[in-house]
């Protein structure tokens, strides 16, 4: 008989340590991507993007902007259990950040290679470096090369890229699902937190292709970021949680909030969809809190669908014990079962406050012969000359790119320097102005502002007519953006009214100076003694509800209807003579109506003359007037991309006399029957 072997203990080898205690906390290309993620945003991104390939198995990158990484801490970047955000045990009771054990990217780096690009809004280089087994390495992971990191050019921010994950680990390769499922997984996990984080812009796309798979923008609103990830169907059936009745005795058990979004009874899904949960902005499962509120829905949902939930739940942190699990995907705290009680009760009632207008869906009975045999189904085939390429909720690039302090448009004086200021808003709310306001109502073309609100714009078409073209569905339309302009300042202005931010003048001109080259140029003007004098006898009205500031016959500031937005200074002469002698002042809603007005046209762009290329050069002053244009060409279309048409979308209600300004000029169905392409 043979005596058993014996086997004596030894102590595992660093390596075979890390690569363990790496594969517990990185299971799939997901794990690796959700660390990644909270990185980012720890490092306080607004704008986060992600390129994959091969399912995040070949390659996994992730690029934000960020405050980036010293140099001088790239050294310790990828050691385990070193971290900037937390310094004793006691910490975790109160930790804020996602990360805190230092062990991520530590443990992605012995199980794929990993290398850093990096800048600090301090430094004036990038540097990149690279890592392999949790150690700085040489350039390009050359191990017998210097282990230091090396100048390159960079932007602000950190680009993380993961290449081969998990090949060292060949069997934890083969137990992976496809490269599809793979990615899909990645998906999932972005679009949980493009779901939860209102200030922070993710994108996600494969490596090689040019669309992106999902893509939000920084502060849009829960409902459309639900919208961009979910889609409409969900998004149409949200309602919003109410707030806690009993803050008192939810306080006591240590929930501070409740926020979230839920589908009402209306809400048809036979597909599942797991909750989408975050405990103080950690996204975690809670088996006895999803299978609460699935119950409360029982009473609401007919057998077989399933609802979308979304909450954020802020609770002591000292109650909750963020590390659990290597993942940190599981939680616990404390009075779990009265927390769990509130938030169930919280949903149940919202849908019980929402469930009177509940809309059953009904089935209409035919009245054609059972016998008729019914249609093979036909395969659906994406519709090139139908499909929407623009979103309108989707951000350009060009968006990132700051622009100079002095590319506005309107600032073509150089006599006049400005400033704004602000001041407490008041209540003021006139029966003139609500009488305005239901007018307005009463005139707004629906189907018109449908489509400003869902407008992508496109450019300036002519900036002597001021006409530009945007995209709304498969239709290029072209309008009259003078025209919008005007009537869009003057419905900011009656929200704005009393409010209105000031807009210093400098230096103070008297009323005679600004209208002194209106009066050289022209004969057959009111007096300008009839002007001052109406200015003066109305200049505590003008300056109480519009900022019109007249002191001692001199115009001190003028409305500030937006930050971004400044008046043609050339318009001033204008802008006073008309409010001395257009503005019926003895009818008070005739006087603030055509004041409103006079203060839409003043901040409606000129007409931009076109050069003649007859012409030609050969002098400076044209030379000058041509660089002014073309940079006043520049400033004209960006603001209307980037100020103009995202306040239209907002707030802008069109009228119906605006019809003949907004046309339709081509449509993608058409343009497929011409050119057989787009």
């Amino acid at each position: 008989m043979e005596t058993p072997q014996t086997h004596t203990i030894t102590k595992l080898d660093s390596s075979v340590i890390n690569r363990i205690a790496a594969g517990e906390i990185i299971i799939q290309p997901a794990n690796a991507l959700k660390e990644l993620i909270e990185n980012s945003i720890d490092a306080g991104s607004t704008s986060v993007d992600i390129l994959v390939k091969d399912g995040g198995i070949k390659l996994l990158q992730i690029t934000d902007n960020g405050h980036g990484i010293h140099k001088e801490d790239l050294q310790l970047l990828c050691e385990r259990f070193a971290t900037s955000k937390l310094a004793k045990f006691e910490d975790l009771e109160s930790i804020s950040t996602y990360g805190f054990r230092g062990e991520a990217l530590a443990s992605i780096s012995h199980i794929a290679r990993l290398s850093v690009v990096t800048k600090t809004k301090t430094s004036d280089l990038a540097y990149k470096a690279f890592y392999l087994g949790g150690k700085l390495v040489g350039q390009n992971f050359n191990t017998n090369a210097v282990a230091e990191p090396k100048p390159t050019a960079g932007t602000d921010g950190t680009q993380l890229t993961v290449e081969d994950l998990f090949y060292n680990m060949p069997s934890r390769l083969k137990s992976l699902k496809s490269k599809n499922d793979e990615y899909s997984k990645i998906l999932d996990v972005v679009g949980r937190y493009a779901i939860h984080c209102q200030n922070v812009g993710f994108s996600c796309k494969k490596y090689g292709e040019s669309h992106q798979a999902l893509s939000t923008r920084p502060h849009v609103s829960l409902k459309e970021r639900i919208r961009i990830v979910q889609g409409s169907a969900i998004a149409n059936d949200l309602i919003d949680l109410e707030s806690i009745k009993n803050k008192d005795h939810a306080k006591s058990v240590g929930l501070l909030s409740v926020e979230g979004a839920i589908t009402s009874s209306d809400y048809m899904n036979k597909k599942k969809v797991e909750p989408v949960l975050f405990i103080n902005h950690r996204l975690v499962s809670c088996g006895p809190l999803k299978r609460s509120i699935l119950a409360a829905y029982y009473f609401f949902l007919p057998k077989g669908n399933h609802p979308f939930i979304y909450l954020s739940l802020e609770i002591e942190p000292r109650n909750v014990d963020v590390n659990i699990h290597p993942t940190k995907r599981e939680v616990r705290f404390l009075n779990e079962d009265e927390i769990i009680e509130i938030v169930t009760d919280l949903v149940q009632s919202t849908l019980s406050s929402h469930d009177s207008a509940r809309k059953i869906p009904t089935q209409t009975v035919l009245s054609k012969p059972r016998t008729q045999p019914t249609e093979p189904p036909t395969k659906k085939y994406r519709q090139e000359n139908k499909l929407v390429r623009v979103d309108a909720s989707q951000a350009k690039l060009s968006f990132l790119v700051p622009t100079s302090a002095d590319s506005n448009p309107s600032k073509t004086d150089d006599s006049i320097i400005t400033s704004s200021s602000e001041r407490e808003r008041t209540s003021l709310r006139l029966e003139s102005i609500t009488f305005l306001e239901d007018e307005l109502a009463q005139k707004v073309h629906k189907s018109l502002t449908r489509i400003i609100t869902n407008a992508s714009y496109i450019g300036v078409v002519d900036e002597y007519r001021r006409l530009c073209c945007f995209q709304y569905d498969v239709n290029l339309y072209l309008c009259d953006y003078a025209a919008l302009l005007q009537e869009l300042y003057y419905q900011i202005g009656l929200t704005e009214f009393a409010n209105f931010g000031e807009y210093l003048l400098e230096p103070k001109l008297t009323i005679e100076k600004l209208l002194a080259p209106l009066y050289e140029t022209n004969s057959d003007l009111v007096s300008m003694d009839v002007v001052t004098r109406t200015i003066n006898d109305n200049q505590e009205m003008l300056n109480d509800y519009f900022q019109i500031n007249v002191q001692d016959n001199r115009l001190i500031s003028i409305p500030l209807i937006h930050q971004d937005i400044v008046p043609s200074t050339f318009k001033l002469p204008h802008f006073i003579y008309r409010l001395g002698t257009k503005v019926d002042y003895e009818n008070e809603k005739s006087c603030l109506q055509e004041i409103l007005q006079q203060i839409a046209l003043l901040y409606v762009p000129d007409a931009i003359p076109i050069a003649d290329p007859a012409d030609g050069g050969g002098s400076d002053a044209r030379d000058t007037e041509a660089a002014e244009n073309s940079t006043r060409r520049q400033s004209v279309d960006r603001v209307l991309e980037y100020v103009i048409f995202p306040l239209m979308k907002e707030r802008f209600l069109v009228p119906n006399n605006l019809s003949s300004s907004i046309i339709q000029i081509a449509d993608l169905p058409g343009l497929y029957r011409v050119f057989e392409r787009c």
